[in-house]
């Protein structure tokens, strides 16, 4: 299969790249703070409407386009709401915020999980009463700067989605008790929709994570000498830079494939269940070894390859973590085909 990109894409790929480097800002341990020029920069790029159709206000591509976005996300270590006002966008559907989200000119992110709670799609203790909402979501991505959400909650005829204009929030706490919200025409197909593109991005995010910090591991290993040789002179070293290498490889063929195929199935759940086992396993290999292999100083706050792999470690656990994803995927092992290698 051919995961080379197309002239288009990669222009587009250089396009992003050069927009992150001109607001790239340097991570400060413990925050998650969106970079506001960054986004708009990526909004005027028309980043944030890639995956939807140029008669709804987007840019008529697909999700191979926006992962090609996230990737350099990812590689350059910033943070941006870019996955998630994709997933808002995918959620809101013909609502009127949709327009203004994929525009960039206001900031709506999904409001998907419960405090003290497992991951679930389907909400638990979020409920409506028309459109009285009851329950909180916690924690809510970016909520210091969202202006707008959009959640989900139970309703008599099954999950209703609802967007949330100027939403108060505590830290990153929203009691939906007395909140006004405004119903939005879809369904729990069109939340899963939402969910799978925005697990597509961030593991595309992860995966670029990964590259830098597999690149900033082989720097170290040529620079850095013990016994008056570099590092790589150590055949044991550079097999565990080669491991970190296979793993990496193995999380990108996921990926691209993942995204070609929601271009197709955006709604293919089991397709992202994979690639998020796989891209979770990899991401803490490589980061793991990557912090290993830096020695003292990949434990220090001032060196990227800590925040890469803090960064891997949010995202495997962000809709679900390696373990449901692996759960989810044995409970359908018994509707899979057989190959019979023999004939």
């Amino acid at each position: 299969m051919n995961f080379e990109f197309t002239e288009d894409q990669i222009a587009l790929r250089d396009a992003a790249r050069e927009a992150i480097s001109r607001h790239r800002t340097e991570p400060v341990p413990g925050t998650a703070a969106h970079n506001t020029e960054l986004w708009k920069a990526l909004a005027e790029l028309g980043a944030l409407g890639l995956p939807f159709p140029e008669d709804a206000g987007g840019m008529g591509a697909g999700p191979v386009e926006a992962m090609v976005v996230a990737l350099e996300l990812g590689r350059a270590g910033v943070r941006t709401a870019y996955s998630e006002t994709l997933t808002a966008a995918t959620m809101l559907g013909e609502d009127e915020l949709f327009g203004a989200a994929v525009e960039g000119s206001r900031l709506v992110v999904p409001a998907l999980f419960e405090p003290m709670r497992a991951w679930s799609p389907t909400p638990v203790g979020v409920r409506a009463d028309g459109d009285a909402l009851t329950g909180v979501r916690e924690p809510v991505p970016y909520a210091a700067a969202a202006p707008a959400v959009v959640t989900t909650a139970a309703t008599a005829d099954g999950v209703g989605i609802f967007a949330i204009d100027n939403p108060t929030f505590t830290g990153a706490r929203l009691d939906l008790a007395g909140v006004s919200a405004r119903r939005v025409d879809g369904d729990e197909l069109l939340v899963q929709r939402a969910i799978n593109l925005g697990t597509l991005l961030l593991s595309a995010e992860a995966l670029g994570a990964m590259e830098s910090a597999l690149h900033l591991t082989v720097e170290y290993l040529k620079s850095r000498k013990q016994f008056g040789v570099p590092l790589m002179k150590f055949q044991t070293l550079t097999q565990r830079a080669a491991d970190m290498y296979t793993s990496l490889e193995l999380a990108r063929s996921a990926v691209y494939y993942l995204a070609m195929t929601l271009a197709i199935r955006p709604d293919h759940a089991i397709g992202v269940s994979r690639t998020k086992v796989i891209v979770g396993k990899s991401g803490r290999h490589i980061g793991q070894e990557a912090i290993q292999l830096h020695g003292g100083i990949g434990m220090t706050a001032e060196y990227a390859v800590g925040h890469h792999t803090a960064r891997l470690t949010e995202i495997e656990h962000t809709y679900g973590d390696t373990r449901y994803h692996l759960s989810r995927l044995a409970r359908g092992v018994s509707e899979y085909g057989s190959l019979d290698l023999v004939s």
